[in-house]
């Protein structure tokens, strides 16, 4: 039994995995990678309960590039993941992302963000409400001051396919799991040392990073680090629809926060629960009374065809918050170098997955950023409160 690796990632989900990924994949990094999760099942992580979406609409540009980078790893995703030729199916789904502006304010603020997205190189186009009626006849335009619309490339997937691809060719490569719950990270003379598992076994590391999702702050505590990450709930719904719409139905997000997006057969939703406040690590549950309180009704409001709708599934979430600006949070505290942080996505984690696995890996092996330069992400922002806001969150 290994007792040593040169990193380990505390959390085996998309972003474990992804760190995994990148390690193993780097011919620069010669080191052993072990990742601790203590549910193989996943049925109580983030990962498997996401809605699977990418999108370049952001409005600060290290978010954009971050997500071009995704869209380019899902391009390639196959080659990237195969283990002797086999790859699990993503079922890329290229729709777009349809945000709908309700007035003045609005378009301008869309505007502002779209000026920043074309000048890294992002395809969105502003709609005015004729146009809105144009390509979606059925959308209820009168109720809308315009809209800005992504190009194909934004869609959804397979987020099972898309973590299981880093998984398996990460352990392929010799990353190693462990089925286990860290309970405690040593820390000798300004460094981590290794982590103490429930098991009572003690894993001795070169480094460590933290991917433990919604649990990111317990495991800074651990540490002596403060992390403004929490979980908040968020509940997904899958309805179905008693007239059939024949256009392409983007994931549209309205005004007031509920999105909605074709799946499949059916149409999923969500929207942001109000009060927004923390919850308990181990909550799960679903939040019924939102679909008949503020998602139907909002639906209906801008899709008329959308007041004869059924409920067919349901599941709750959990989106590891940051609490501070939305971020990510990347990189090291300088008092502890050797410990990462690659937390906080705020529900952004696995469109954002490839980026961050890359950058972590890049940190660990050379010091540096060197694909994307994600600095202005970094733990001094926490330490400081200096937030970087991101403004299109949803």
């Amino acid at each position: 039994m290994t007792d040593s690796y040169d990193v380990i990632c505390i959390g085996g989900a998309a972003i474990g995995a992804a760190v995994a990924y990148y390690l193993t994949e780097n011919p620069d990094f010669d080191g052993t990678v072990g990742v601790i999760e203590p549910d193989p099942s996943y049925d109580l992580a983030q990962t498997s309960r996401a809605q699977n979406s990418i999108r370049e609409q952001f409005s600060h540009p290290v978010n954009i590039a971050i997500s071009q980078y995704g869209l380019d790893f899902i391009d390639n995703f196959v080659e990237n993941v195969q283990v002797e030729g086999q790859a699990p199916e993503l079922n890329y789904r290229g729709t777009g992302y349809l945000f709908l502006a309700r007035d003045d304010n609005d378009l301008e603020n869309f505007e502002k963000q779209m000026k920043i997205q074309h000048e890294c190189g992002a395809m969105t186009r502003m709609l005015t409400p004729a146009q809105v009626a144009e390509e979606f006849p059925y959308m209820d335009s009168t109720q809308l001051a315009g809209a800005r619309m992504g190009s194909m490339r934004e869609g959804s997937f397979d987020g099972w396919a898309f973590f299981q691809g880093y998984r398996q060719r990460a352990i392929h490569n010799g990353a190693e799991y462990i089925t286990d719950r860290v309970v405690d990270v040593d820390v000798a003379d300004g460094r981590v040392t290794g982590v103490v598992l429930e098991s009572g076994r003690r894993i001795s590391a070169g480094h460590v990073v933290n991917t433990a999702g919604p649990r990111a702050k317990q495991i800074a505590e651990m540490v002596g680090l403060d992390l403004p990450v929490e979980p908040r709930a968020r509940t997904s719904f899958v309805f179905d629809c008693r007239t059939k719409i024949e256009h392409n139905v983007p994931l549209t997000i309205t005004p007031e926060g509920v999105h909605f997006r074709r799946e499949q057969h059916h149409y999923m939703t969500g929207g942001v629960p109000d009060p927004d406040e923390t919850i308990a690590y181990d909550d799960w549950e679903i939040r019924h009374d939102e679909f008949e309180e503020q998602i139907w009704p909002t639906v209906a409001k801008y899709v008329p065809v959308f007041d004869q709708i059924g409920k067919v599934t349901s599941w709750g979430g959990q989106y590891a918050y940051n609490t501070l600006d939305h971020n990510l949070i990347i990189g090291a505290d300088a008092d502890l170098p050797n410990f990462l942080f690659a937390n906080g996505f705020s529900g952004h984690g696995l469109q954002q997955g490839p980026a961050v696995g890359r950058a972590v890996s890049e940190l660990i092996t050379y010091g540096e950023f060197r694909t994307i330069d994600m600095s202005v992400l970094s733990y001094d922002r926490i330490r400081n409160n200096q937030p970087v806001h991101e403004l299109v969150v949803i």
